[in-house]
């Protein structure tokens, strides 16, 4: 068998990795191959323009047999106070003879690259039914920090049914969040989140105290202006409960992708049990349907509650996604 060896991937040599191209959800969005390929390469030129990106093509002989995209996280690193990356896309050639080597290799490389740059952290979200991808990333020294559910709204379906919002209980008001609300949506976050199970919680280097305040600081983010709407639930002078959505990116928009997305949600544990988060996704559902064709909204594996209200409201799972943490540094 031909040696692995590995070479730069860059803007000018993207074709090389066109076959690779993928598309979330493609099985329900019946995207033809064309049109996954295109907004892929146009997905690919994005990555490899963001500054610091680390990109690598995986190669036996003239054969491309693997490839992969890091990109620093900005928002996370500046959190955290580390120099925090992601590996955005990682993919090996489903006809590779030995896959397993080839992630295997493709994973020490990156590390190698990345510890070169002084990097403290590396995630990795993968689909759970790629085994070679999983195993290298635990063979290399990353952790398993949660498994999402990817929940999937099709919001024709819910523009043809036109069915009434479930209400709020009476004392409780829905309306849009304001500037005014920042400070009491990190209070709701604060509470909601502070004994949560999530991948930031889940690894001991980041602590609970920071995990929390990752969604905190995620909510302050959302409230002024990175998410296009954010609804709250509220109860007197408190609130109960948000959620915080975005329309379909510039990238799915050019493509007639028309795929919003569920940003977070949550509810006060003073206002559990009351069918707030029901509501409160019924809202954005209504809101975000007029601009999309598809919403997703992942959620933890273990969130029952999430699940259900997904449920009750005609979602449905369209897949599972793994998160892998892994430190560079002891």
């Amino acid at each position: 068998m031909a040696a692995l060896i590995f070479s730069n991937l860059a803007s000018d040599n993207r074709e090389r990795v066109r076959r690779f191209a993928s598309l979330p959800f493609h099985s329900l969005l019946k995207y033809s191959r064309q049109q996954i390929e295109s907004r892929w390469m146009d997905e690919m030129a994005e990555l490899l323009a963001a500054e610091g990106a680390l990109a690598i093509i995986a190669e036996m002989g003239a054969t491309v047999c693997g490839f992969a995209i890091c990109t620093p996280l900005p928002w996370e690193s500046a959190l955290l106070g580390k120099s925090m990356w992601a590996i955005k896309h990682i993919g090996v050639d489903s006809e590779s003879m030995d896959r397993n080597s080839v992630a295997t290799g493709l994973v020490a490389e990156i590390n190698r690259r990345l510890a070169a740059r002084d990097a403290d952290f590396l995630l990795c979200k993968t689909s759970a039914s790629d085994p070679a991808i999983i195993h290298a990333l635990e063979s290399s020294g990353f952790l398993l920090m949660d498994t999402l559910l990817d929940f999937v709204c099709d919001c024709r379906i819910v523009r043809a049914q036109k069915n009434p919002p479930p209400p709020l209980p009476e004392g409780f008001v829905l309306r849009l969040a304001t500037s005014a609300d920042v400070e009491l949506l990190v209070e709701t976050a604060h509470a909601s989140f502070a004994e949560h199970f999530g991948r930031f919680h889940a690894d001991p280097r980041i602590g609970r105290v920071s995990a929390t305040k990752v969604y905190e600081a995620w909510i302050r983010s959302c409230a002024n202006g990175w998410a296009d709407w954010v609804f709250v639930a509220t109860h007197g002078d408190r609130i109960a409960g948000y959620s915080a959505w975005k329309k379909p990116s510039a990238l799915n928009a050019r493509y007639g992708l028309c795929l919003g997305h569920y940003n977070i949600g949550a509810v006060h544990p003073d206002f559990f049990g009351r069918g707030i988060f029901t509501t409160l996704t019924r809202a954005g559902m209504d809101k975000l349907c007029g601009s999309a064709d598809w919403i997703e909204g992942p959620t933890h594996i273990e969130n029952h509650a999430v699940q259900r209200g997904y449920l009750r409201l005609g979602w449905q799972i369209a897949g599972t996604q793994h998160s892998f943490h892994k430190w560079l540094k002891p």
